[in-house]
């Protein structure tokens, strides 16, 4: 072992004699540096050799190599002999060949080869970790991201998630990031098309062209030739629509077919699990900006209340669907929350739980009220509404300590104190130790 240690320190004695030779150090600080290096060689041989040992020596030569760059700055000299990178991807490829079941290294490694913008040292990185780690979902979202956010191939970011998917199929978040991954995609092709102008821009109509008799005179004016004239032997072929791929509603990729596929896909692998629908449904909210929506939410909605009809998490998806996306601003935003109003009253005489129903509805309203520039009309609706509700589920016994004092701060807001008050009176009697 302590052949093998002193056998990779004779490797590095070229380059600290250079940097001697430089004055980028001094004779005592590499000695210090041999010195250091030494004792992590003969660690890192050694048979009892942790992981630790491994981060510690890649921890020293990663600040051993920003202290050289910045003083060759400083100095302004030229330091091409220098190998540190190549050091440190070779002492991390070591740890990575001996503790191979070591995430954490894996993590090292590549989280310095992206520093680094190492592109084929990570692809090869990634190669192997995945081979070793299959049934690590964080590392193949890992790879995924890194295709795309730093390299933009969506290709390669999706071959990632769906390779990752075959050895995880019971994995909620590879299942979940995959249909993120697709979302975020479509936003930005969504985005770019409108910075382009391609979505609702004016097209050309050729029946406004100028004809030929409203030309000048200094016009030259060319006979009219078509395709089937200058080739007749060529046979009329079946070609792409491409207005249908120009229109945002024709196009089934902008509509959300990849991510509906994929939802498909999850609910068949982890079927009868209403956490896991919300969390798509959560995921498909997160993109309020997306014209296809409601499309997404009503789908996820459909399928929740075909398997829990009476889940108040299936009914209060129900119930945010109309309001999805739309801004509290909005003159559409009336109409929506009517809807909204009407699915709360139907839906509380089917759910399971009324209880946690009216406490998911009423806290979703609430949160609206802190929206900024409220149109005081919408405002004064909400808190009707509210008020409505409160009575209801005070009625039924179903408001908890929560709510009661939320009702009491919203009467008090709205200088109504002596309700106020009469709620709090309520609320500490149905709960004596909630209230002060």
């Amino acid at each position: 072992m302590a052949d093998k240690a002193r056998y990779y320190l004779e490797q590095s004695v070229p380059e600290l004699k250079e940097l001697l030779k430089k004055n980028i150090f001094d004779k005592a600080e590499v000695s210090a540096i041999t010195k250091k290096r030494s004792e992590f060689e003969h660690k890192v041989n050694a048979p009892g050799c942790k992981p630790t040992d491994y981060e510690k020596y890649a921890d020293f030569e990663m600040n051993f190599e920003k202290l050289r760059k910045k003083r060759v700055q400083r100095l302004g000299v030229k330091d091409r002999s220098h190998t540190g990178q190549r050091k440190i991807f070779f002492i991390l490829d070591r740890a990575t060949r001996k503790f191979h079941g070591d995430v954490g290294l894996w993590m090292k490694y590549i989280d310095f080869a992206k520093k680094e913008k190492a592109s084929k040292v990570l692809l090869k990185v990634f190669a192997s970790a995945l081979k070793m780690h299959p049934m690590r979902p964080e590392l193949w979202i890992y790879a995924a991201r890194n295709s795309i956010d730093e390299n933009g191939d969506m290709t390669e970011g999706r071959s990632f998630m769906q390779r990752g998917l075959r050895f995880n199929k019971n994995s909620k978040q590879l299942w979940l990031e995959y249909t993120k991954l697709e979302l975020v995609y479509i936003a930005k092709i969504i985005t770019r098309r409108r910075l382009l102008g391609i979505d609702g821009g004016d097209e050309v109509d050729i029946t406004e062209m100028p004809d030929a008799d409203q030309n000048d005179d200094s016009m030259i004016e060319f006979p009219t030739i078509t395709a089937e004239e200058m080739n007749p032997e060529v046979e009329t072929v079946d070609r792409p629509d491409l207005a249908a791929l120009d229109d945002l509603e024709k196009n089934p990729a902008l509509n959300g077919a990849i991510p509906l596929a994929v939802f498909g896909a999850a609910m068949k692998e982890i079927p009868n699990d209403i956490d896991f629908i919300g969390a798509f449904f959560n995921l498909f909210a997160s993109f309020p900006n997306l014209h296809c929506l409601q499309a997404l939410l009503e789908h996820v909605t459909a399928h929740a209340l075909s398997v829990f009809p009476t889940s108040p998490l299936a009914l209060f998806m129900d119930i945010r669907v109309p309001l999805a996306g739309i801004e509290p601003s909005s003159p559409a935003f009336i109409s929506c929350l009517s809807s909204t109003l009407s699915k709360i009253s139907t839906n509380i005489d089917k759910a399971s739980s009324p209880a946690e129903l009216y406490q998911l509805s009423i806290t979703y309203l609430l949160n609206f009220l802190k929206a900024e520039h409220l149109n005081p009309t919408v405002g004064t609706a909400i808190k009707g509404a509210l008020n409505k509700y409160f009575k209801q589920a005070g009625a039924g016994k179903y408001l908890s300590a929560q709510l009661y004092s939320a009702w009491a701060i919203m009467l008090e807001s709205s200088g109504k104190k002596e309700a106020a008050k009469a709620v709090l009176k309520q609320g500490k009697d149905a709960f004596p130790g909630a209230f002060p």
